[in-house]
């Protein structure tokens, strides 16, 4: 199958977990184990059946935004009472969320 269409597929699959925390970590392990396996010029899987830089970056930028998305996610979630522990934990995350620009 085409790097494109698997790309694609794990973008999507990744949408399935539904506890933001874990969402957070399964997409920057993610992001981790396809770095090297994105379509760009010169990679072998740049061409017809593998995809171009403009297939890398569409999952990158997918990736990202469902990241973002989670970690937003995490500000609500859960009584009130635990605000302070949660925002701590969810500024401790920050760092895998921005992973992903740097790649």
């Amino acid at each position: 199958a085409p790097a494109k269409d698997i790309l694609n597929d794990l973008v999507e699959m990744a949408k399935g977990v539904q506890h933001p925390m874990r969402g957070l970590f399964l997409r920057n392990y993610l992001a981790t184990a396809c770095k090297d396996k994105l379509p760009d010029t010169g990679s072998k899987f740049e061409g017809r059946a593998g995809g171009n830089v403009t297939h890398a970056v569409d999952f990158i930028l997918r990736n990202f935004s469902e990241t973002n998305r989670l970690w937003v996610r995490m500000q609500n979630q859960g009584p009130s009472k635990e605000r302070k522990r949660r925002e701590k934990e969810r500024q401790d995350l920050r760092i895998l969320v921005g992973t992903n620009l740097v790649r």
